[in-house]
């Protein structure tokens, strides 16, 4: 007997089996997360004044904008958004192939590894050792450790897989694999390029802008993904409306990814095919966005204010809305008439985060809502944190990108005027970049909520289970219950 037919008491210890075997290394990744989340925060904030007054850090080269800026970044990818995805895979690919993990501790032993690994990395940039390559900062002595810290993290998720009792695999399950084998291909491929002493610059930087887009639609785009194919079906207590649109949301997503981010460049000292078919890629994004959205809201038909209540579905499902904004602002931009003015400006950052934060990382906030408390045995203390914590996170990233998409267009006229010096363009977007310094403030305050709340439940202090489901509102109406809110109810 599979564990798929197993009678319905049977599966619900099962699956209390599995979460009680992934408790050690998930509360330590999640952990780990907030505390470089909040660290990002705060750098962003410091780097936003750095970039607005100057001055003020003259005397200190450690807090310039160019060496801050991208400890800032690198701290958001490689510290909270990489290990909110490991947690994140861990207990999706645990639960939808039902195993249990046998050797937590190891995970753990290689989660510190990373940590410290990530540290060295930033502390190589602040010291000046950097490579001046966006996302690929870390010094080159660090790439190697990294790769095999990460290969000893995602193992266990391959071997999950491996040996899952149904050999069907879920859409969920897909979205993980590709993303666990697509980062160590793009990492060492784009640090082997980087790091060649003889290799052409402007190759380089081409590599780069390829990696940057992998990175965004490859490696973290499908963990939350596959998260939010998760979670909405669960929340509701509805299946995926189409699976067939969720497949082709899938393959299309790793059919033109590869094919994107050499647009950035166009018109450049590059070979006109390149950046022609990484904006083409770009604009066919749009079918897996399409597809994601459509799936979400039609699997959320008749329920979709469940969002008001719900904190996984509400910051999952804005995930989701996120996702197509995000691939709709990357596809204009990679069309001629509008690249030729924003690139090399500042939208493009405020579109990648975009990605970073207004897609994964709220989808990611969304998933650890649903998962800890499966793991703790308590739930969340205090609803209006989370709605404090979701609105102060959205007006953040909203300012941020749209004032930095507002400093690009300021920027790119003056740039493609080419009478007018460069640094014309730096005084014109300037104004709008001061809003940077406020959206960061709100999201550093709506992260504390979050890791205040997140302590909470380590220690277990949450509210008991039996009282119900957190809500980010009180229950409205009768119909909405802790039966269709929580997993005892749901068949994993």
């Amino acid at each position: 007997m599979t564990t798929d037919t197993l009678p319905a008491g049977d599966d619900v210890h099962l699956r209390a089996r599995i979460d009680r075997s992934l408790r050690f290394p998930l509360l330590f990744f999640f952990t780990s997360a907030a505390g470089w989340l909040c660290l990002s925060s705060l750098l962003g904030f410091v780097s936003a004044l750095s970039l607005n007054v100057p001055e003020w850090f003259d005397r200190l080269p450690a807090l310039h904008y160019g060496r801050l800026y991208p400890v800032h970044v690198n701290a958001l990818i490689y510290g909270w958004a990489m290990q909110a995805g490991f947690g994140v895979s861990l207990w999706l690919m645990a639960r939808l192939s039902r195993n249990v993990l046998r050797n937590p501790v190891t995970l753990v032993v290689a989660g510190h590894v990373w940590n410290l690994v990530v540290s060295v990395g930033l502390l190589s940039i602040l010291l000046g050792w950097g490579t001046s390559m966006p996302w690929l900062d870390f010094h080159r002595g660090i790439s190697p450790v990294l790769v095999i810290s990460y290969v000893s993290i995602v193992i266990w998720i391959v071997g999950m897989f491996a040996s899952r009792a149904e050999k069907s695999a879920f859409v969920s399950q897909l979205y993980i694999l590709a993303s666990v084998f697509w980062f160590p291909w793009i990492y060492v491929t784009a640090n082997g390029f980087i790091h060649q002493d003889d290799g052409a610059a402007v190759m380089k930087a081409a590599v780069n802008s390829w990696y940057i887009s992998n990175m965004i639609y490859m490696v973290l785009a499908p963990v939350a993904l596959a998260a939010s194919y998760y979670i909405v079906p669960k929340v509701t207590g509805r299946p995926v409306f189409s699976y067939a649109l969720a497949n082709i949301g899938f393959w299309s997503l790793v059919l033109f990814t590869g094919w994107t981010g050499m647009s950035r460049y166009m018109g450049g000292p590059l070979p006109a095919w390149l950046p022609t078919v990484g904006g083409a890629a770009s604009i066919f994004l749009l079918i897996p966005a399409l597809a994601v959205v459509y799936n979400q809201v039609k699997t959320m038909e008749g329920k979709l204010a469940w969002a008001n209540y719900s904190p996984a579905l509400r910051f999952a499902f804005f995930g989701s809305i996120a996702f197509l904004v995000g691939v709709a602002l990357n596809a204009i931009v990679s069309t001629f008439p509008i690249g030729r003015t924003l690139q090399l400006t500042q939208a493009q950052g405020g579109i990648d985060l975009v990605a970073v934060y207004g897609f994964f990382t709220m989808t990611m906030f969304g998933a650890i809502y649903f998962i800890v408390p499966r793991i703790v045995g308590c739930e969340w203390p205090n609803g209006p944190m989370i709605r404090f914590h979701f609105w102060f996170s959205a007006y953040g990233i909203g300012a941020i990108a749209a004032f930095m998409i507002f400093a690009g267009l300021a920027q790119g006229h003056v740039i493609a005027n080419y009478t007018e010096e460069f640094i014309t363009a730096v005084e014109r977007g300037k104004p709008y970049l001061a809003a940077l310094a406020i959206g960061w403030f709100l999201i550093g305050l709506s992260n504390l909520s979050f890791v205040a709340q997140l302590a909470l439940m380590v220690i277990r202090r949450g509210r008991r289970d039996d009282e119900g489901p957190t809500l980010i509102h009180k229950k409205p109406e009768d119909y909405f219950t802790h039966e269709l809110v929580t997993e005892k109810a749901a068949q994993a």
